[in-house]
């Protein structure tokens, strides 16, 4: 993650103030960070399957090489509890998986919009517009790793057929869905198009481009962000 994530998850969690965070996606550690920053006393647990390159190790957390969706969480309090998927993986998946397990909580870093992204995407479901990768199967540091266990992560990022199913069951079974706002919104997307509402439809930026210089971080990440989201699970 870099700034406009990092600070939306920075914001999420301090306004939601978990007792427990569920980190799914690692890597070297920088996010682990942030949400020790926003939450200090939280109890944390880190998912990371290629562990040794994470370069930041929270002292209090607890690490795991597990999948989310295998784990061990029945001591955790479910009303309490955040999910942060960091993770390139289907994000469908992740809420029938969070609401099997009687999880509300969760943040979803790759909310990519169609047709961009390496992995399905709630705004892509939302959307009806399935998800097709065939190049780039999403989560390429996880591509190497995948046997096993580690195998649910290929079938994840698999291909998805264009349906009304899957926004008929987000509807169904969510209580919020929130995009988080860029910080900036540029003239131009990542991928070199028109950044427009037709084709990206976007919340509105909490800076403008005349706020660039005070904030020249923020400017050169500003096209990292993929559309960040929050969603609550009903009860």
């Amino acid at each position: 993650m870099l700034a406009p994530h990092l600070f939306a998850v920075w914001f999420m969690a301090r306004a939601l103030q978990p007792s427990t965070i569920v980190e799914s996606g690692v890597w070297k550690g920088q996010g682990t960070w942030m949400l020790r920053q926003a939450c200090p006393d939280v109890a944390m647990h880190c998912i990371e399957p290629c562990q040794s390159r994470i370069e930041f190790r929270d002292e209090r957390a607890t690490y795991h090489a597990r999948d989310f969706a295998v784990g061990s969480w029945d001591h955790l309090d479910r009303e309490r509890t955040l999910l942060v998927f960091d993770d390139h993986v289907n994000a469908l998946d992740r809420v029938r998986q969070a609401r099997e397990l009687g999880f509300r909580h969760l943040i979803l870093e790759d909310n990519y919009p169609v047709p961009r992204g390496d992995c399905y995407s709630l705004k892509k479901a939302f959307a009806g517009a399935g998800f097709s990768s065939p190049g780039d199967t999403g989560g390429g540091r996880y591509n190497a790793l995948l046997s096993g266990k580690w195998m649910r992560r290929k079938q994840a990022c698999s291909s998805v057929r264009p349906n009304p199913d899957d926004a008929r069951y987000l509807n169904r079974h969510l209580e919020i869905y929130s995009e988080f706002p860029p910080l900036f919104r540029p003239s131009r997307t990542r991928w070199g198009d028109d950044w427009t509402d037709e084709h990206y439809p976007t919340p509105p930026a909490l800076l403008q481009e005349a706020d660039r210089d005070r904030f020249p971080v923020l400017w050169r990440e500003a096209l990292s962000y993929t559309w960040i989201c929050y969603a609550r699970l009903k009860c």
